[in-house]
C-alpha cells in the first residue's frame, strides 16, 4: 500500500488554472466518487485538498497505473472535462515524493505566498472533510497528522512564517487602504465567504477597526459566526445586491455557493473596490472595466506582498534541511509498506516452487536417508536464496527512489507477483 498524488496547481498551469480549481459543489461531488472507488477497492483511502491555487487529491492503493487512470477519470467528471484536457496537466507523484510534496505544503514551499499559513488551516480542513466522508480511515489520515506538526514545527523554529505577508493580511491591509475608506475615515468592507480565509480576512478587519459584514450562505455557519466573531454584522450572501451600497470596499473570500459577479450586478457602484480571492474568480477583469469598479484579484495580491518576502526566503533552505530529516522518519514508512508485500510475495512464491519441486524430485528418486533429505533442502535453499538476492537487492535500493512506481510495477509484472 503507497501514497500516489495527483496534483494540479497554479504554479503549473497558470491562469488556465481557473479551469482546474473545484467549486464546494464539486469538491462534495468528488468526495462521493473516491468514496465509490474506496467502497469498490480500487483504492484504500483518499484525500482532496482544494484551494485557491490547487486541487491536490492523495490517495492510499496497492496498484499504481489503474489507480491514476481511475482517480483522474473521477476528477475530470468533477470538473466537467474531458480526461484528455486533465491529465496532461496532473503531476502525478509516488512514495517518497508523494509524501515530500506533502510537506512541502504543509511547509508552505508550495504556496503562492511562500510560508503563508492560512495553508495548515486548510490541510486541517481537508483531512476533516475526508474523514466525516469516511475515504480517510487510517494510515493516510496519520501521514497528514503528522504533515500538520511538521508544518507548525517548521513555523516555529526558522523564520518561513516572518511577516505580515499572508493573503488575508494583504488582502485585510488592501480593503483599508482603498481611496473610498480613506476618504470617508471608517472603512466599510463587506466578506463573502465565512470559510478559513473569509473569518480570517473578518477579524483581521475588524482589530484595524473597519465595520464589516460578513456574508455566509449557511444558516448554520451564520449562527456560528455571529457567536464567535465581536463586531462583525453576519447575513445571508443572497443580501449582497442591497449591500453594495454601503460598502467600500468587497472581499471575496469563496462561498458554498458558485458565485459570479457580472456588470448589471455591479451597475451604479462605480469606485467600488473588490478583491477577489477565489478560484475559479469571480468577476472578470473585462466586466470590472465596464463597470466602473476597481478590481483586485490573487495575482494581484500576491504581487503586493511580493517585496516582504526576502526574509522568508531566506529560511527556506532551513525548512528544506527539516523536511529532509522528516522525510527520512515518518516517510519511511510509506516506502516500506510498497516494498514488503512484494518482497514477501517474491519469497513466498519462491518457497512454494522450492518445496514443490523438491517433493516431486525426492519421490522420483525414492529417496528415504535423512540425510540425503536434509541435503536436498539445504541446496534448494542456497539456490533459491542466491537466485533471489540480486532482483531483491535491486527493489531495496530502489524504494523511495525517482521512478520507483515504474520499477515496481516492471518488477511485480516480471515475477507475475
Amino acid at each position: 500500500m503507497s501514497v500516489i498524488l495527483l496534483s494540479i496547481n497554479e504554479s503549473d498551469v497558470g491562469v488556465d488554472f481557473d479551469r482546474f480549481a473545484l467549486t464546494r459543489p464539486g469538491e462534495d461531488g468528488l468526495r462521493s466518487s473516491l468514496r465509490g472507488l474506496v467502497e469498490g477497492g480500487v483504492i484504500e483511502e483518499a484525500l482532496l485538498l482544494s484551494t485557491c491555487a490547487r486541487t491536490e487529491l492523495y490517495v492510499m492503493a496497492d496498484q499504481f497505473h489503474a489507480t491514476v487512470d481511475e482517480v483522474a477519470a473521477a476528477l475530470a467528471q468533477s470538473l466537467q472535462l474531458p480526461i484528455t484536457v486533465v491529465q496532461p496537466v496532473t503531476r502525478v507523484l509516488y512514495g517518497r515524493a508523494a509524501v515530500r510534496h506533502l510537506l512541502r505544503v504543509a511547509g508552505g514551499l508550495e504556496s503562492a505566498i511562500v510560508g503563508e499559513s492560512e495553508i495548515l488551516s486548510q490541510v486541517k480542513q481537508a483531512l476533516s472533510a475526508a474523514r466525516e466522508s469516511k475515504i480517510v480511515l487510517g494510515s493516510l489520515g496519520r501521514y497528514f497528522e503528522r504533515a500538520l506538526e511538521v508544518g507548525k514545527r517548521i513555523r516555529n523554529e526558522t523564520l518561513i512564517g516572518s511577516g505580515n505577508v499572508s493573503v488575508t493580511s494583504a488582502a485585510a491591509l488592501l480593503a483599508m487602504t482603498s481611496n473610498a475608506a480613506l476618504a470617508d475615515g471608517t472603512p466599510r468592507v463587506g466578506v463573502v465567504g465565512s470559510g478559513a480565509i473569509g473569518s480570517e480576512v473578518a477579524r483581521v478587519l475588524v482589530d484595524h477597526g473597519a465595520e464589516v459584514t460578513l456574508m455566509s450562505s449557511s444558516p448554520e455557519r451564520r449562527d456560528l459566526l455571529h457567536r464567535e466573531l465581536s463586531g462583525v454584522r453576519v447575513v445571508a450572501t443572497s443580501e449582497l445586491s442591497g449591500q453594495l451600497a454601503s460598502l467600500d470596499t468587497l472581499v471575496m473570500a469563496g462561498s458554498a455557493v458558485p458565485m459570479v459577479l457580472d456588470a448589471s450586478i455591479l451597475e451604479g457602484f462605480s469606485g467600488l473596490r473588490i478583491i477577489d480571492l477565489c478560484r475559479p474568480r469571480t468577476i472578470e477583469r473585462g466586466v470590472a472595466e465596464v463597470a466602473g469598479v476597481v478590481l483586485v484579484d490573487l495575482d494581484d495580491v500576491n504581487r503586493f506582498v511580493s517585496d516582504q518576502l526576502a526574509e522568508r526566503m531566506e529560511a527556506v533552505d532551513s525548512v528544506e534541511l527539516i523536511i529532509e530529516t522528516e522525510l527520512a522518519d515518518f516517510g519511511e514508512l510509506a516506502w516500506l509498506q510498497d516494498m514488503n508485500p512484494v518482497l514477501r510475495a517474491l519469497y513466498e512464491e519462491a518457497e512454494r516452487v522450492r518445496e514443490s519441486e523438491l517433493s516431486r524430485s525426492l519421490k522420483r528418486l525414492g529417496a528415504t536417508d535423512p540425510g540425503m533429505i536434509e541435503e536436498l533442502e539445504l541446496l534448494t535453499h542456497r539456490l533459491v536464496n542466491k537466485l533471489l538476492h540480486h532482483p531483491a537487492t535491486s527493489l531495496r535500493e530502489q524504494t523511495g527512489a525517482e521512478g520507483f512506481a515504474e520499477f515496481l510495477e516492471n518488477f511485480k509484472t516480471i515475477f507475475r507477483l
